[in-house]
């Protein structure tokens, strides 16, 4: 059952991104394919390797959208149980028949609500947020958001939080970190650097903060290797200072 929000439910900043997820949630996942499916799931595959949830219990994916990451989860893990949170009504309805069609709606709680004012009514082994973070507008809302994941947590409970670099290359060719396109029915976007990520992480009372990168090719070479070849962009991940590389930058941190 989803409990229910609708956009006066969120700040007055992120309602017409509101609207547009849910204009988008029908072709979403199609979307993620054509941008350029292989880095995609080979970050994804990482990440569902790194954090240990074959231990069960329960996580918060926060800003899940259509369920790109919370499906796979219930489907390969059974002794975990998941919230999943987003502000699109639409995109939870569509996530919600998935669980139902695949077996798995009985572990799966969908909330309606805004990850910058939610927590779940119990702690958490793992809060998971997916380039989220990098679309909510203001200094101020990214703050709340990152104590809200904090509070979600068990002692030791981990944060797994993936954004979009602001690399070398983006400065070099004058890509601005943010870009606002909501006065055009849009939405936020924003670049981050490792110290920006940290800052913000350490603010929240985050420590043992450890970042990996994605080493994975552009979209036009993605779309043609085959899915073997994830080892070899999983081996670089793991090496000390992956975070530097790449497009994305994956934290994992725990509270201090």
């Amino acid at each position: 059952m989803t409990e229910s929000c609708g956009v006066g439910g969120v700040n007055p900043e992120q309602s017409v991104e509101v609207r547009l997820r849910d204009r988008m949630a029908e072709s979403y996942a199609a979307i993620v394919q054509q941008r350029g499916a292989y880095w995609w799931y080979a970050v994804r595959e990482f990440l569902l390797q790194q954090m240990s949830l074959w231990r069960g219990g329960w996580l918060y994916d926060a800003g899940c959208g259509v369920g790109l990451y919370t499906l796979p989860i219930l489907e390969r893990f059974p002794d975990v149980r998941v919230w999943a949170v987003d502000f699109s009504a639409e995109s939870l309805r569509l996530l919600e028949a998935a669980a139902l069609e695949r077996g798995v709606s009985h572990r799966l709680a969908c909330v309606c609500a805004d990850v910058t004012a939610w927590t779940p009514p119990e702690p958490v082994q793992w809060v998971l947020c997916t380039e989220v973070v990098q679309h909510i507008p203001t200094v101020e809302l990214r703050r709340k958001a990152l104590r809200c994941f904090a509070q979600s947590l068990v002692p030791h409970g981990e944060l797994w939080l993936l954004v979009a670099r602001h690399t070398w290359s983006d400065r070099c060719r004058g890509i601005p970190k943010e870009l606002d396109e909501r006065d055009r029915g849009g939405y936020f976007r924003m670049r981050f650097t490792l110290a920006e990520l940290s800052r913000l992480l350490q603010e929240a009372g985050f420590g043992h903060i450890r970042f990996f990168g994605a080493p994975i090719p552009p979209p036009r070479l993605g779309h043609r290797l085959p899915p073997r070849l994830w080892g070899v962009a999983h081996w670089l991940q793991r090496l000390r200072g992956s975070g530097a590389l790449g497009r994305v930058i994956l934290a994992q941190a725990r509270l201090c």
